[in-house]
């Protein structure tokens, strides 16, 4: 092939076996946001550059790795990068609608940054976001669904989270008074707390000017637990401390008790470093940071309060709160293949051959369809042992062969593909062939 013709870095065709994974997450995450009262919506992939570039500030590194191009009409446009921004602008473009409001949307981003596995330029994201809600109670809803809804996957994971009002209070507690400039580049440090040596912490902080005695102080403070870290704090009387440890009192006391509470791990250094977060932020991982023998660090799926981006957007004089969080596809994709080793390589049931008997067994195939049986019908005239080999190459797990005998007698047998047993069923047992098959 044409090495012009090959796929772009960082995209991916998706044959069958590996599609039909990525929809059963799909589906196994929709059926989870609909318990939770979440309906779907869909927004454009293709926008205006000034609606992408407006959630953050210049030199934020989503805007790097942003795709921009323009029409014919010269007019600026880009990729979105994720499905909140689009969210923001739905609300803002739509305020008739009925607040509060719940949707999810599944669809394509698109973001120019490195590759590596679970995180590619053209991927999947599944988004749910609730705007008019300004209860703690709306945090604790997400807690509950996030585990629901990785349970169900299979993966046994933690929710770290943190408030972002608590942690801009502890930076002030610190370093004392600084310009939003400075607040915002100590967060995106705080964000890498856990993956820089602490040389590197340190010449961060010198290069803003901090010593490192004040980056020790910090650093005593983002290793406490939470009962720890609110006996240090309790001699401050910083507003955003205590309005972040209150909201995460009234976190616990929502969660207590629940599959959630168990998953959750309170990270005082955990940032979220995108700058629209107001609240409680989090992020989903492994529990243990391992798929059977491989390290997995990687988070999983994230989110966290933004009260501030839709009411700037609508800036009609009202506040417009809201809470949004992102399941990862591609790296649940990538984590489930390695946890189960094998996946399925076909959608069919039954493989229904004909032996001169197309018409019957096009009834037949028919019928069972009407039942849900996922049936495919062996439409090329060929040898039966080409046409059992082809049933073997897609795993199809059921096969029936139709003949005249099959006719003459009204039965047919269903041969199990797995274990080569078959059992012999009346032709229009279709019920009965049903319950066989999915046993």
């Amino acid at each position: 092939m044409n090495a012009n013709y090959e796929n772009v870095k960082g995209t991916y065709d998706y044959l069958p076996e590996k599609q039909m994974l990525r929809e059963r997450i799909k589906n196994v995450l929709q059926k989870v946001f609909v318990k939770y009262g979440f309906s779907p919506v869909e927004t454009p992939i293709l926008c205006r550059y000034e609606l992408l570039a407006s959630k953050y500030s210049e030199g934020a590194d989503i805007l790097n790795e942003m795709y921009k191009l323009s029409d014919q009409g010269k007019r600026q446009l880009g990729l979105r990068y994720d499905l909140t921004i689009t969210f923001s602008k739905l609300i803002s473009s739509n305020q008739e609608i009925t607040l509060p409001f719940k949707r999810y949307e599944i669809g394509k981003v698109f973001r120019d940054g490195p590759v590596k596995t679970g995180r590619n330029r053209e991927f999947t994201q599944c988004d749910v976001d609730v705007v008019g809600i300004k209860s703690v109670m709306a945090e604790a809803e997400y807690m509950l669904m996030t585990a629901e809804a990785y349970k169900n996957l299979g993966l046994d994971i933690e929710i770290e989270f943190n408030n972002r009002k608590l942690l801009t209070g502890i930076i002030s507690y610190v370093f004392g008074n600084v310009s939003d400039e400075i607040m915002r580049k100590i967060i995106m440090i705080i964000d890498k707390f856990a993956k820089i040596t602490e040389g590197e912490l340190y010449e961060a902080f010198k290069e803003l000017g901090f010593t490192r005695e004040s980056v020790d102080k910090l650093k005593t403070l983002l290793k406490c637990d939470y009962v720890t870290l609110k006996d240090m704090l309790s001699v401050s009387d910083d507003k955003s401390i205590k309005e972040g440890i209150s909201e995460i009192n009234e976190l616990y006391e929502y969660v207590v008790n629940t599959e959630a509470e168990k998953c959750m791990k309170f990270a005082p250094y955990l940032a979220r470093g995108i700058d629209i977060y107001t609240g409680t932020v989090w992020e989903v991982f492994l529990k243990n940071r391992k798929i059977n023998e491989h390290d997995f660090n990687m988070s999983i799926g994230g989110g966290g309060r933004y009260d501030r981006i839709i009411t700037t957007f609508i800036n009609n004089g009202k506040e417009y709160p809201a809470v949004g969080m992102s399941f990862g596809l591609d790296v649940i994709y990538e984590i489930i293949k390695l946890k189960d080793g094998k996946i399925s390589k076909s959608v069919m049931d039954l493989f229904v051959i004909p032996m001169g008997t197309e018409k019957q067994s096009f009834t037949f195939t028919s019928n069972l369809r009407k039942l849900g049986v996922k049936t495919e019908i062996e439409k090329r005239a060929q040898k039966l042992k080409k046409s059992m080999s082809y049933a073997n190459k897609m795993c199809i797990p059921y096969v029936v062969i139709i003949g005249e005998d099959e006719i003459k007698k009204q039965s047919v047998k269903v041969k199990n593909m797995e274990t080569g047993l078959s059992q012999e069923f009346s032709i229009d047992d279709y019920d009965g062939i049903k319950k066989f098959i999915n046993q």
